[in-house]
């Protein structure tokens, strides 16, 4: 795994079509960590929640019990963060991605898609219009051209994803600071 990009994370390091996952601590969290392990090829699984990074101040899209925007720095601060950037991403392919995705917004969280993660396969051809949060950001990277299939995906395929292809740089790994207004 190459270096992360960033020792530090703050406002404006990060750019428009970045994608992060985030580890929950929750229980719900932790049982969308346990099904996602015993299917991982690496049989590690850390990471139970990803979205799209929309601007340099942390503006993010992601689906929770809504499909909205929420902001990296305020949401998750305390969190642990893997935060990657598509190295060929574009103002083109990012628009092209934000396409695909932005109309998601404010629809409501499709709970009934996470009984078919518990077998990635069922997920990957039970289809719906829209996704998970992984499956979000799987639809966002078939816009940009990065993937073609966005169903099934989880927060663990997308943190390998992050972490090993080469078209992929780490920009930040570790804690989400909190940020004080100065």
């Amino acid at each position: 795994m190459s270096k992360p990009i960033y020792t530090e994370l703050k406002p404006g390091f990060l750019e428009p079509g970045d994608i992060f996952v985030v580890k929950v601590d929750s229980w719900f969290g932790k049982a969308i960590n346990f099904f996602q392990k015993i299917w991982a090829k690496d049989n590690e699984s850390t990471y139970s929640h990803a979205g799209i990074i929309l601007d340099p101040d942390g503006t993010t899209f992601e689906a929770l019990e809504t499909i909205k925007r929420q902001n990296l720095f305020t949401d998750y601060a305390g969190k642990r963060v893997r935060i990657g950037r598509y190295v060929k991403m574009n103002q083109t392919k990012f628009f092209k991605g934000w396409a695909m995705i932005q109309h998601y917004e404010g629809k409501a969280y499709p709970v009934w898609r996470l009984v078919f993660h518990i077998i990635p396969p069922v997920a990957k051809f039970v289809r719906s219009i829209f996704g998970v949060c992984s499956e979000v950001v799987g639809r966002f990277l078939c816009g940009v051209g990065i993937v073609n299939v966005w169903s099934g995906l989880n927060p663990d395929d997308i943190a390998d994803m992050i972490k090993r292809w080469d078209d992929f740089d780490v920009v930040y790994e570790g804690t989400v600071p909190e940020v004080t207004q100065e």
